[in-house]
């Protein structure tokens, strides 16, 4: 049975005894036409006239977190744990097997960004989930080992740590200039002109100041809002916004043969504890999304993991390290 654990020294929560398995039909996969027995009943299909799915939403066939899991949060000593309460669903982006972002129509690329927004709104329903979680690993070196096109979504009670980060650093710059962090970086930007790979009327994209990877690309849009899904019924701003993400990959495929995509949107504010000193989280909190490819090197030595994942609890290690004859 699988759990949260929270390390008291960097205050993360550690995801311990999770026991994934690989699909056992080998040489299939899971995710092409024809092999729909192999995954879940679907929880949302887009489909074409015909009846065919054109793009599928899955239940994770071994979820790191799960709906049914209890909270159930209690202390041994001074340690914290708690079950591993949230969703885990798989995201089948397109019928081809080997197509890739920079390959989809831009119709295609309209079809999965809807489905990031369906699925973060409906999640949001669950009070109980802090925050709903998109990504994308794209090859071996990014953690991928189904081609087929695919992301991930985590709906978690637990805030990953990489978003709480920013909403303490937006939310301190926010206090102290009355302004939004990432409105004031996207305006530095365009003022400076170095680093602005991709621009439109109401989206840019540029390679961060401190990028962590080569050719790192984050995409803001220019007006300031706190949330991914409020694209749902923005009609030409959603059109646009698919043309600079379709531009970015066109230029980042090229170039990097696995990468991360991750989407920062505002955690479920619905759980009302995100409105402290009456300073609204959609006042200083700008939704953004990160692309972020991987080489040899980034992989070895740094990972954007937002949960850590093993599969051995410590318990069990410490007895198989105390097992060794040396």
């Amino acid at each position: 049975m699988s759990e949260l654990r929270k390390d008291p020294v960097a205050g993360t929560w550690v995801v311990v005894g999770y026991k994934g398995s690989k699909s056992s039909s080998v040489g299939m996969c899971p995710f092409c036409p024809g092999n729909e027995n192999l995954t879940p009943p679907p929880i949302r299909e887009f489909k074409d006239q015909n009846g065919m799915w054109l793009i599928r939403c899955i239940p994770a066939l071994d979820p790191i977190f799960k709906v049914e899991a209890k909270e159930d949060k209690h202390a041994e000593g001074l340690y914290d744990k708690m079950g591993n309460v949230g969703a885990h669903e798989i995201i089948v982006e397109n019928r081809s097997h080997t197509k890739t972002l920079s390959s989809f129509t831009e119709k295609e690329l309209t079809l999965l960004i809807d489905m990031y927004i369906d699925r973060i709104v409906d999640l949001k329903k669950d009070i109980r989930f802090r925050y709903i979680q998109i990504f994308k690993n794209h090859g071996e070196l990014a953690g991928s080992y189904i081609y087929h096109p695919h992301s991930h979504i985590l709906a978690t009670h637990i805030m990953p740590q990489k978003i709480e980060s920013e909403l303490n650093s937006s939310k301190t710059h926010y206090m102290q200039k009355e302004r939004c962090l990432f409105c004031d970086i996207i305006n530095q930007e365009m003022r400076v002109n170095k680093r602005i790979v991709t621009i439109s009327s109401n989206f840019v994209a540029i390679c961060p100041f401190a990028s962590r990877f080569p050719f790192e690309v984050w995409i803001f849009p220019r007006f300031h809002n706190s949330k991914f899904e409020d694209l749902r019924d923005a009609g030409q701003l959603k059109d646009e916004f698919v043309s600079v993400m379709h531009d970015i990959m066109k230029r980042i495929e090229p170039l990097a043969n696995a990468y991360t995509i991750i989407i920062h949107t505002s955690p479920n504010i619905t759980k009302g504890n995100f409105h402290e000193d009456d300073v609204s989280i959609e006042d200083y909190f700008h939704w953004h999304v990160e692309i972020l490819p991987r080489d040899f090197r980034s992989s070895k030595y740094k990972m954007e993991d937002q949960f850590y994942v093993v599969s051995l609890t410590p318990e069990e290690a410490a007895s198989a390290l105390k097992a060794q004859k040396i």
